[in-house]
């Protein structure tokens, strides 16, 4: 585990996202971060794309994240901002989504890489449940809990 005076550029990928293979949609999740001692700052990138609708979804925020506990890696999270776009013939007539996301997970590292075994909490405030329907149904991998595992390198 880091050392509460180091600091790290990490970017890391959602092998999770493999389920897309066996489902009607593509999500490809990716992120940068910048952590400092105990805290985390995060720049998600994610990509969506149903292969059974015509529609496309994509977004991004920032996020930070907690290390509580000195050595552990466990930590947890909540979006600051966090905002969708929608486009395609079947996307709901409001384009634009802001909504909320929580998680907790575990940072494992090693040499040159790490991986994150994570638990999601999406729109918890239930601001957006309309749209998330909508979402969830053309890309099912949107749903109110996911379960991720990141993979990444820190720098």
């Amino acid at each position: 585990m880091q050392a509460a005076s180091s600091a790290a550029w990490q970017i890391g990928v959602d092998l999770r996202c493999i389920d897309s293979a066996f489902m009607g949609a593509l999500r490809l999740d990716a992120e940068a971060s910048y952590r400092f001692g105990r805290v985390r700052v995060t720049l998600p990138l994610r990509y969506s794309h149903s292969f059974s609708y015509e529609l496309d979804f994509a977004e991004t925020g920032l996020y930070v994240s907690v290390y509580p506990f000195d050595g552990y890696g466990f930590f947890a999270g909540v979006s600051l901002v966090r905002l969708g776009v929608f486009w395609g013939l079947e996307a709901p007539s409001e384009r634009f989504m802001f909504f909320t996301e929580a998680m907790v997970g575990w940072t494992f590292e090693f040499p040159y890489f790490y991986i994150e075994p994570r638990f999601t909490m999406t729109d918890i405030f239930s601001s957006e449940t309309g749209r998330m329907d909508v979402l969830s149904k053309a890309i099912p991998q949107y749903t109110q809990f996911r379960i991720s595992l990141i993979a990444g390198t820190a720098f």
